[in-house]
């Protein structure tokens, strides 16, 4: 009798994914597929590092030593801001094996001062680099931005710093995922410039068609419209990347988002660029 019963469960299960395929075929149903540029967000709040990702981060910490300053901790600012405790600590170990500075953090406030009240040297075995702190310290300097959209940030200071071999090796990386991608680079003289890359990667003989796309008021795309759109809507992708240069209005922040629909599939992607005073920690942070 029992075994009856799991067969009628089972029959009647497999009766019911049939009435769905098949309500699918018939109305043609949008499944939502969201692909992230670079990374995919971990149920812990942290961002999972995609081999992608290790391109540009591998050489970003080879090279602490050797870039500027100010534009290092704003990369480390927003990489601790998408990261948990655990890879905070793995990123704050690759700074501090720079050797430029022992005392890495103290600045952040992740760290607390020496007992005369200036800021000592310190490394992670000495136990003051807890997780208690850590989580004041995001909740204090991170709540502006998303995970995502700091993580995006992280990828985005990171070409500013890395040789252009490296950013080049990363792109490339990019364009091998399958189905939308997007990412922004900066470019030019200065690195002043903004690129915005749309890929399309799949083996099949159709092509997506742009259904939506948004721009913040803070930048104009080059292939847009006045409506603030990155690409009009109806324009079909073809496989590999469109490359849009992006004008920066103002100091502010931008972000971009793009939906495409293939076959009956709804592919999205979006970025983050930050702007001049994003990540940018101006005020000693002292734990209640």
């Amino acid at each position: 009798m029992r075994q009856e019963k799991h067969l009628n469960y089972y029959a009647a299960a497999s009766y019911t994914l049939s009435l769905i395929a098949e309500k699918i075929m018939k109305h043609r149903i949008i499944v939502v597929v969201c692909i992230l540029p670079l990374l995919h967000v971990a149920q812990a709040g942290a961002f999972v590092e995609s081999p992608c990702w290790k391109i540009l981060a591998e050489e970003f910490y080879n090279g602490y030593s050797r870039s500027n300053a100010q534009l290092r901790d704003q990369v480390m600012y927003a990489k601790l801001c998408s990261s948990n405790f655990k890879q905070a600590r793995q990123a704050i170990n690759r700074a501090q094996q720079s050797g430029i500075d022992s005392s890495f953090g103290v600045s952040y406030g992740l760290f607390s001062p020496g007992k005369s009240g200036t800021p000592a040297g310190v490394r992670l075995s000495d136990g003051s680099f807890s997780e208690e702190r850590f989580g004041q310290w995001k909740s204090a300097y991170c709540s502006k931005n998303s995970v995502a959209d700091s993580s995006r940030a992280t990828e985005f200071l990171m070409q500013k710093i890395v040789p252009p071999s490296v950013s080049s090796a990363w792109s490339a990386c990019m364009r091998k995922r399958e189905g939308l991608t997007c990412w922004a680079a900066p470019y030019g003289a200065q690195n002043e410039e903004i690129l915005l890359n749309v890929n399309w990667e799949k083996n099949s003989s159709t092509q997506p068609e742009v259904q939506h796309s948004f721009l913040t008021r803070s930048a104009v795309s080059k292939l847009g419209d006045a409506t603030r759109k990155i690409l009009p809507a109806g324009l079909h992708l073809s496989t590999g990347t469109l490359q849009i240069p992006i004008v920066r209005e103002t100091n502010k922040a931008i972000v971009a988002s793009l939906q495409a629909n293939h076959e009956g599939v709804e592919h999205s992607c979006n970025v983050f660029i930050p702007g001049e005073r994003d990540f940018a920690l101006t005020t000693p942070f002292i734990a209640q």
